[in-house]
């Protein structure tokens, strides 16, 4: 972390606040403070924080109205920003992210979870402005968050309502480390050739693209605003990575695409489910390959 990054704290609840306030500052951040939707505007202009949480529900001018004005501001326009919402509040969230959200948190809040999320959005924002000051694609990669089992079925709803609202493409890629040839039995040797995995998503896949590991060796990646060939060059991009600089060939691994929208997809949950299925097919198949769904 860079010395006296700022944060602009902003909702109306005072209590909500001070406790925002104190989480961040216990991480080392400067933080300053806004109460209603025209003070956060102000404050930014004033203080120009580095990055603002943002209540999403506030009386007068709300976070969504004070999101959209900063994204069509050039000054602001990418200003990292994680808005903050109820836990239940799934609509908030897509809405939020939809609106050029880098993240969300929700309430009641968990220090480390906050704390992490401040970092990872703070290190993407900064390697963008590298990328831009050095002449490179913002395509370059970044090192991802890697996520679980329970943030995994949050987010596949928020993107896969977020795909349906606004008719934009979702694909999801599940990964398994096949266990034949020369993978070990070993659990502890197979869960560091799931970390050299891993390795190899942070390098190759985007910034917006999400990890999920759901054992030492499956590993779960959910693509917004990937169609289908986009997610078959991921997992091109994946598999050649995973080949690369090594004196002898890797352990194999079989992968399944599934994508929204197609005929067979009708809730957030079957893009896990059949690719679940496709990936037992592959594994029956000897392994090694790439299965996705059929054309409708």
């Amino acid at each position: 972390m860079n010395a006296a990054e700022r944060i602009l704290v902003v909702d109306d609840d005072r209590f909500n606040c001070t406790l925002m306030r104190e989480l961040c500052e216990t991480a080392g951040f400067s933080v300053v403070e806004a109460h209603d939707g025209i003070e956060a505007l102000e404050r930014i202009r004033a203080e120009q924080p580095q990055l603002v949480l943002l209540d999403i529900m506030m009386g007068g001018k709300d976070g969504f109205q004070v999101l959209q004005e900063l994204r069509r501001t050039p000054a602001t326009a990418r200003l990292p920003v994680i808005v903050v919402t109820a836990l239940s509040d799934l609509d908030s969230k897509v809405r939020g992210l939809s609106l050029g959200a880098d993240d969300y948190v929700t309430k009641p809040f968990h220090s480390i979870e906050l704390q992490t999320r401040i970092r990872i959005v703070l290190d993407a924002h900064r390697y963008r402005a590298q990328l831009q000051g050095s002449g490179q694609s913002e395509g370059a990669r970044l090192p991802a968050e890697v996520r679980g089992c329970q943030e995994l079925a949050e987010d596949l709803e928020i993107e896969f309502r977020r795909s349906e609202r606004y008719h934009h493409p979702l694909s999801l890629g599940l990964i398994l480390l096949d266990d034949n040839g020369p993978l070990p039995a070993e659990p502890a040797q197979a869960a560091k050739l799931g970390d050299e995995l891993l390795t190899v998503f942070r390098r190759t896949l985007r910034v917006v693209d999400r990890i999920y590991r759901l054992q030492h060796d499956q590993f779960v990646l959910l693509l917004p605003e990937t169609p289908l060939a986009g997610a078959r060059v991921a997992l091109r991009r994946v598999r050649e990575g995973w080949g690369a600089n090594r004196a002898q060939p890797p352990p194999t691994f079989s992968a399944a695409i599934t994508h929204s929208p197609h005929p067979s997809i009708n809730a957030s949950q079957q893009l896990l489910e059949q690719a679940s299925r496709l990936l037992q097919d592959a594994h029956w198949k000897g392994g090694d390959r790439l299965l996705e769904l059929p054309p409708a």
